[in-house]
């Protein structure tokens, strides 16, 4: 039997994005645990982007803080706390942090 657990934003715990300006993550879930997907947090500084980019696997995201500008499936539009935003596998997204605030996301993806 698997035990609950939680998971907390750790400040310093921010990994830089290998790829994405101003970007860091948090890995929670690998997707190596068996339980069908993976997730990580998300902190896009100001002036950060996650650059437009596909997975052959959906993803989903939340907005846990702050807003941005989304690119799914050819058109931006503006997201805030609260929004959640379905990027299915092969559609190109992004998300773009133009405002003066840490923009916070909860990432979700099917494990591979």
């Amino acid at each position: 039997m698997q035990k609950t657990e939680l998971f907390n934003i750790q400040e310093d715990n921010w990994k830089p994005h290998p790829t994405s300006p101003g970007v860091y993550v948090q890995p929670i879930l690998s997707g190596n645990e068996g339980l069908g997907f993976k997730n990580m947090f998300v902190k896009i500084e100001p002036g950060g982007e996650i650059l437009p980019h596909t997975h052959d696997v959906t993803e989903v995201f939340y907005f846990i803080e702050g807003a941005g500008s989304v690119l799914v499936n050819g058109e931006r539009k503006e997201c805030r706390a609260g929004t959640v935003v379905v990027a299915p596998a092969g559609i190109e997204h992004g998300v773009k942090n133009e405002t003066r605030e840490v923009v916070y996301l909860l990432a979700n993806f099917e494990a591979d």
